[in-house]
């Protein structure tokens, strides 16, 4: 080492040596500033000790070593790919037993980061690192921050040993800290690029292209543990360490890959970010809006963050629950990703944090490599010959509408079962069942006001996701990474078309795309025969999760626990559309439909009459007639629902349809079955009965049956709206028993009139006067019904 090589880069000597059995490093000290004649005497003076792994019995010397301080603003991960670049693997590995990963005092990882109130702050950092150095480590560094004035701090620790090899790591690393290796680049996809220009630059940018997945961790949990499984995932997974760059300087681009691109920079670690909120602390509501308005710093890594809200008390049975709030960028994942992740992390969680095997392959690096290898031609001809659409979604533009709305609706499990069910006798699956509802509407839309019936046929366009993993890539289908993708279709639809064979059309469409799942829905757009055509102005999505070979062990496991995880339900994404119509299935098989659109593009009304609609049309396609006609099935199906006109007069009301608020009738659960075919004990509540009049009463329910409530979701319903919550319980061969409130007698028969007549239910009037104690004494009469 010389002078020249100190002066480019100085440090300052802090402490050469432990003197007492605890290594007690005081920050307070007159730091010597140092030249190369300082350094090697420090050293030669370490080296003439020879150091041991543990204080002497009965007192005296610790091993010795050199602490200095590096004087330079330098980033985390730089630090931390100098020092793994100074050391060897196996000395990486050294240090205190029962260290942790991620940077925690004491562990393997070569850089530490933390925080300090003040000298004693730093006085406690210090001290641990001596302890790490006399432990065995041969080098370790700790990046402090001072809160108070936010200056950071980088301290390096040489533990005792030969002289020329103390200075060798030393030189080392300034030379590894001087001269940073390049950061690890890989081109974006052409989905990305077109994401990205959507939200670069905009403050507003609305949470746009940010999910979020929800769901309930019923159980213990621990935020450490929690916190430690997340970053060994990251550790893992190469996409959670990336991040996105570009050049503020050059223009737009295209997608030829000019300077106008951002790039994704794979960073060597990132720290998940995980925040947990005690009870009461913020609304769950209010939590969702600010954590998706926040957005994300796309120019750092780990675009998925976890937050963590406690629940108030809840059932003992059940123990404590918190709510499980991940939120991510779609430039980077999507929903079929954050499953997979999502399966990575419980693994972690049930084995104390630690994810055992090494980075997963292929990763973003392959499929970007897969994709430039891709030739173009065969998908320009493609998109050249097909058919543009002449009508989508018409729009109304309103600067004074501002910001984006959500709405929702639910098919019950039964009607789910029965859409699927019909779709699947047609040969197409409930996707083309979503679909073939949307073009109806579409094709509705696209009726001048005038006509009473459709007289022409129309070609309707919206566009469709599909997954991006039917590539020819091995691993494809457990690769994180942005690879769902909007593509635009188009379908004819003539007013004596039937919904079969609008259904199959639908179905065709979206298999000729198979081959171009990694064709972005910009590329399309310029490679059509008519550039100048309309774009869609909607997106129809079903959402997707990938299958987890050892879902039912993970669920066991964490059973074994204590701890039960619901299902993770989407929010929705507020995409580059005007319009998203999502569907995903819930814990209990019902269908949930999902809208999100631009205010300003779109008026709630309009979006809100659009979703319900579509909701009757998927409740009715099981019951048509096979050789109905599409003008038909608007006219039965549709009649006194005018069609959404955006920019028209208001001749509709400004709320849903009260028959598409949700099913008239409600199942509430009280307790669950204590065996399977034990039943169902089903209480029918007075008209105005109040919500609490029979939840309290569950906890000494003693029967084996399952105790659910029925209750309307205003007034009283005809009998047959019981029939979509009844008819999965009638139908098997569980008993099951109605249990009449007076004043809802009438209705229980006829309720029970809708179960079949060889095992129809057990029909029970409570009297005037009944209490808890009443209904127990049912428990045993009901358990074997005659």
């Amino acid at each position: 080492m010389t002078n020249r090589h100190f002066s480019s880069a100085p440090v300052t000597l802090l402490v050469a040596g432990a003197t007492s059995p605890e290594p007690c490093l005081p920050a307070a000290r007159p730091p010597r500033r140092l030249d190369a004649g300082a350094v090697s005497a420090a050293l030669a003076r370490t080296a003439t000790r020879r150091p041991r792994p543990s204080p002497p019995r009965g007192g005296g010397r610790l091993p010795e070593f050199l602490l200095v301080e590096l004087h330079g603003g330098y980033e985390a991960e730089v630090l931390r790919a100098a020092l793994r670049a100074v050391l060897p693997p196996d000395e990486t590995d050294a240090g205190m037993p029962g260290g942790t990963p991620g940077g925690t005092p004491g562990g393997s990882e070569p850089l530490w980061e933390r925080a300090v109130d003040g000298p004693d702050g730093l006085d406690r950092v210090l001290a641990e690192l001596g302890r790490a150095l006399t432990a065995g480590a041969r080098l370790r560094a700790v990046l402090v921050e001072d809160r108070r004035d936010g200056l950071r701090r980088l301290f390096v620790g040489l533990a005792a040993g030969p002289t020329a090899r103390a200075a060798e790591l030393l030189e080392r690393l300034r030379e590894a800290l001087a001269h940073p290796p390049e950061p690890v680049t890989v081109p974006t996809s052409a989905l990305q690029r077109e994401m990205l220009r959507q939200v670069l630059g905009r403050a507003d940018h609305g949470g746009r292209h940010v999910e979020q997945l929800s769901w309930n961790w019923h159980g213990p949990l621990d935020t450490e543990r929690f916190t430690a499984a997340w970053q060994s995932v990251f550790d893992h997974e190469t996409v959670l360490r990336a991040a996105f760059d570009w050049d503020d300087t050059a223009g737009d681009g295209g997608d030829g890959g000019d300077g106008g691109d951002p790039w994704m920079v794979l960073h060597e670690r990132a720290v998940p970010e995980v925040t947990r909120h005690p009870h009461g602390a913020v609304g769950w509501d209010d939590l969702l809006e600010a954590d998706r308005l926040r957005g994300f710093d796309l120019r750092r890594p780990a675009l998925l963050r976890a937050t963590l809200l406690d629940s108030g008390p809840q059932d003992e049975d059940d123990g404590p629950a918190t709510r499980v709030l991940l939120t991510y960028h779609h430039a980077m994942l999507d929903g079929w990703s954050v499953r997979l992740l999502l399966q990575a992390f419980y693994r972690a969680y049930l084995t104390g944090g630690v994810l055992p095997g090494g980075e997963r392959r292929p990763d973003v690096r392959d499929h970007a490599r897969w994709l430039a290898a891709q030739d173009s031609d065969a998908a320009r001809e493609f998109w050249a010959t097909r058919t543009a659409a002449r009508a989508v979604l018409p729009l109304a533009p309103d600067p004074a509408r501002r910001g984006s709305g959500r709405a929702r609706r639910r098919l019950t499990p039964y009607e789910a079962v029965r859409l699927r069910g019909w779709a699947a006798a047609w040969g197409a699956g409930e996707s083309s069942a979503l679909q073939a509802a949307w073009a109806l509407l579409l094709y509705r839309a696209a009726q001048a006001p005038e006509q009473r019936r459709p007289a022409r046929a129309v070609r309707v366009g919206f566009a469709v996701t599909v997954s991006g993993r039917g590539i020819p890539l091995d691993g494809i289908d457990r690769l994180p990474g942005a690879l769902r993708n909007p593509l635009p279709i188009s379908v004819r639809v003539h007013p004596s078309t039937t919904v079969p064979q609008l259904l199959a059309a639908l179905r065709d469409e979206v298999l000729d795309l198979a081959a171009y799942e990694w064709v972005s829905p910009g590329q399309t757009h310029r490679w059509s025969a008519t550039p100048r055509g309309q774009r869609p102005h909607s997106l129809v999505v079903l959402e997707h999760q990938p299958t987890a070979p050892h879902h039912l062990r993970l669920e066991t496991d964490l059973a074994a626990h204590g701890i039960h995880v619901g299902n993770p339900v989407p929010a929705g994404t507020f995409t580059s559309y005007p319009i998203t119509l999502a569907a995903h299935y819930d814990a209990t098989g019902g269908l949930v439909l999902t809208t999100t659109h631009d205010r300003a593009l779109l008026a709630d009304q309009d979006a809100v009459e659009l979703l319900s609609q579509s909701a009757r049309l998927l409740r009715t396609f099981p019951d048509l007639p096979n050789g109905l006609s599409t003008s038909e099935v608007l006219r039965s199906t549709l009649a006194g629902h005018p069609a959404p006109r955006p920019g028209g007069p208001a001749d509709h009301p400004t709320g849903p349809d009260p028959a598409e608020r949700g099913p008239a009738v409600r199942l509430e659960v009280l307790r669950r079955a204590a065996r399977p075919g034990a039943g169902w004990v089903l209480l029918l509540p007075p008209p105005d009965a109040p919500h609490t009049r029979y939840p309290g009463t569950a906890r000494g329910w003693p029967g084996p049956q399952a105790l659910g409530v029925l209750r309307p979701a205003s007034g009283p319903p005809s009998p047959g709206a019981y029939r979509p919550v009844l008819a999965p319980l009638l139908e098997s061969l569980a008993p099951v028993a109605l249990v009449a409130a007076p004043g809802s007698g009438v209705t229980a028969y006829e309720v029970a009139r809708l179960g079949p007549p060889a095992r129809p239910p057990v029909v029970v009037l409570l009297p005037e006067q009944a209490g808890p104690s009443d209904l127990f004494a049912l428990a045993p009469l009901l358990a074997d019904p005659p």
